[in-house]
């Protein structure tokens, strides 16, 4: 679809209106909507099966595809992130990136005896979170609307999660932000983030990633911007760069990748990763996967200009 018309139309006039519908539907249960579904889907097969009623399923499948686009799947055909932000080519060079890494984990050692002696409390970060992403969508598109602000965990969907290393999914025929319930409280702001960035129409996932940065980092909160700079370590992280970090950011990552190693299952991740891919490609995203590091290059080209996302 023409890019100017979704983003022009659709992002900025009708998707917040969907947005505040969805919004209402989701927050009204604390249950995640997407094990209802996963259930009725299941009964709905069987029956479908022993009846043999082919159409019917055609008609079901076709039906939720186009709530799935016109609610949300749309979204995909906007017209590119970094079109709405000003980037320094200089600031993604080798040395200028050597340079970032270098500011990250100073971040990260400034921050962490901020946190490490403050108690987790999920309510007030996850508030924290809604205002965080709903300034920085304002700043980006000039929109402002009450989105879904429930974060929810799925019982039928958390063990998968935990077996393919995903931490959060955002279901679209629900406009639901649901979580890995294993994520740590150090990972918790920035996940929380990200996909709430989802639920506010940024459905590629290296633009909900810059959303749910500069949600993290431009925020009042240490605890976020510790998340926020931590995500971002993962990301520039090189073999040898940890000893850049203090004991306690450095024992954080490692108590990061002990937990998806514990967890993660490797042919689930594999095929979780393919499945992921496909799914990004078909809809209109072209880096597939890939387009996750597209973090870097955003942080980085636009530093002069965070203060916008305050």
């Amino acid at each position: 679809m023409p890019s100017s018309f979704v983003e022009r139309g659709f992002a900025h006039r009708f998707f917040p209106k969907i947005s505040l519908l969805f919004g209402y539907f989701a927050d009204a249960v604390p249950f995640a909507w997407f094990d209802v579904l996963v259930i009725a889907g299941v009964l709905y097969l069987v029956w479908v099966i022993r009846r043999r009623r082919w159409l019917n399923l055609a008609v079901t499948v076709s039906v939720a595809y186009l709530v799935f686009f016109w609610s949300w799947g749309v979204d995909y055909h906007r017209e590119p992130l970094q079109t709405k932000l000003a980037l320094d080519a200089q600031a993604t060079t080798a040395s200028a990136i050597d340079l970032f890494r270098q500011r990250a984990a100073t971040e990260l050692n400034s921050l962490y005896p901020q946190v490490a002696g403050t108690p987790y409390d999920e309510d007030q970060i996850r508030q924290a979170c809604v205002t965080r992403v709903a300034r920085v969508v304002e700043r980006l598109d000039g929109t402002q609307w009450r989105a879904a602000t429930r974060i929810k965990v799925s019982i039928l969907a958390n063990p998968w999660f935990r077996f393919a290393g995903i931490d959060g999914f955002f279901n679209p025929l629900a406009h639901e932000p649901i979580v890995n319930s294993r994520v740590l409280d150090i990972e918790r702001p920035f996940v929380i983030s990200h996909e709430l960035a989802h639920g506010r129409g940024y459905p590629d996932e290296g633009d909900a990633n810059f959303v749910g940065l500069m949600a993290t980092l431009m925020s009042d909160t240490p605890r976020l911007r510790y998340s926020g700079w931590l995500e971002l370590w993962l990301y520039l992280r090189t073999r040898d760069s940890d000893h850049l970090l203090d004991p306690g950011p450095r024992q954080d990552v490692q108590r990061i990748f002990d937990r998806l190693r514990s967890e993660r299952i490797a042919w689930v991740s594999n095929l979780q990763s393919s499945l992921l891919n496909v799914f990004l490609k078909a809809n209109n995203v072209a880096e597939g996967i890939a387009s996750y590091n597209r973090i870097v290059i955003l942080a980085a080209g636009t530093e002069i200009e965070w203060d916008r996302f305050r």
